[in-house]
């Protein structure tokens, strides 16, 4: 592969990471909660982009943009009133396809 081919490979593959910080709650509702009802109220959380319904021993997986602490101690307290457990994670990195 010559020299120029080799730097369009290496764009390419750059161009395909994206720096983005999301973060990710993993609530589990207190039980005979609507689902429903408790998706609507965590979708309109300040800064919730998607919530997703899951199987297993959490109930939701909340996507959530991530920029300051302050805003995740936000979100945390929001989750928090709206009842039920949770865990989360921070992402720092998305690749896509």
């Amino acid at each position: 592969m010559n020299n120029h081919n080799q730097n369009r490979v290496l764009t390419y593959v750059q161009s395909k990471h994206v720096k983005k910080n999301y973060r990710f709650y993993f609530v589990e509702p207190f039980e005979n909660m609507d689902a429903n009802n408790f998706a609507r109220k965590l979708i309109n959380i300040k800064d919730v982009e998607e919530v997703f319904v899951t199987e297993g021993d959490y109930g939701f997986v909340v996507k959530a943009k991530s920029s300051e602490d302050k805003q995740q101690d936000n979100i945390c307290k929001c989750i928090s009133r709206l009842g039920g457990s949770f865990g989360k994670v921070t992402s720092h990195y998305q690749y896509k396809k």
